[in-house]
């Protein structure tokens, strides 16, 4: 058994895989290894994968069941060792002491269901990006109440999770195309409290025009979306929250709708996304009685 395990699920990833491998390769923490499920690439993914475990023992190369992200992170997680967790993208990057810090925080928060590090986005050149804090809206006095209201832990390779807390909240649903980690994450969080890493962030979070949060852009758009439904059915959270928690999904509707607004005005057509923040307005009036919402959106709109 090693400390960490790092899940890397990749589909033709080559275009930025050898950084992402690369900023594993100098991790000043040296217990841990590398689970690279090949989700079905078509292209050099797999090749750079195999170069990397040529010069290094701790990577392996899984085949995954080309089902999909969540599919392809629980086959690693399955065939994993480590005490703890981290589901790394494959264009994304960690800092240096990224693994040395988490582990250094889970040691003095034994008692702490998984350790969350601080994100910041570049862009697909790796320029940096106008950032907030993720790591703010985690230092509430109810954590998971406003997860279930924002996404502020965002991405997995800045999220360590402790093994036995995933045995027992379970893995990524493989029936949601989004969402899916949001939903794990609140499964995760109902099961006890998270410490934070502070200091400088872990991950670079990379922002792409094939992404998956430009992809999820039109479900964010539909009437319904599955990952709210999923959460709105957990038993633990409808007992703990009551009435709060159909509150709360309705918050979390409106930042995912504000979001899909955001990639669309990023990445897409900007005449569209215009079209769609008035019609969001008409569908969400209460978005205008949420400040901070409006301000994060506004401060995104640099990143355009």
């Amino acid at each position: 058994m090693v400390a960490c395990s790092v899940i890397i699920a990749a589909r033709n990833a080559e275009r930025f895989f050898p950084e992402t491998l690369a900023s594993l390769a100098c991790q000043t923490f040296t217990d841990f290894e590398v689970l690279i499920v090949d989700d079905g690439s078509t292209d050099m993914t797999a090749q750079i994968a195999r170069t990397q475990i040529a010069q290094d023992s701790r990577y392996s190369l899984l085949n995954g069941p080309a089902r999909g992200v969540s599919a392809a992170r629980n086959l690693g997680f399955e065939r994993s060792t480590g005490e703890w967790i981290v589901f790394l993208d494959a264009d994304d990057l960690l800092a240096a002491d990224a693994l040395s810090r988490i582990a250094d925080t889970l040691a003095a928060y034994p008692d702490a269901i998984g350790a969350l590090g601080g994100i910041a986005r570049i862009a697909e050149d790796g320029s940096p990006m106008p950032s907030s804090d993720n790591r703010n809206l985690a230092r509430g006095v109810d954590p998971l109440g406003t997860l279930l209201r924002k996404n502020y832990i965002v991405n997995g390779g800045a999220f360590a999770i402790r093994r036995e807390i995933l045995d027992l909240a379970g893995t990524f649903d493989e029936t949601l195309a989004y969402g899916e980690d949001w939903e794990l994450w609140c499964r995760v969080l109902a099961l006890g409290h998270i410490a934070i890493i502070e200091g400088e962030t872990v991950l670079a979070y990379r922002q792409v025009g094939t992404g998956a949060n430009y992809k999820a852009r039109e479900d964010a758009f539909a009437r319904r979306v599955t990952c709210l439904d999923v959460v709105a059915a957990n038993p633990n959270l409808r007992t703990r929250f009551g009435k709060g928690l159909g509150k709360a999904l309705r918050a979390r509707r409106i930042d995912i709708f504000w979001s899909g607004v955001r990639s669309e005005l990023q990445f897409g057509d900007k005449t569209r996304a215009a079209m769609l923040g008035v019609g969001g307005l008409i569908l969400y009036p209460d978005t205008v009685l949420r400040p901070s919402l409006a301000l994060r959106f506004l401060k995104s709109l640099r990143r355009s």
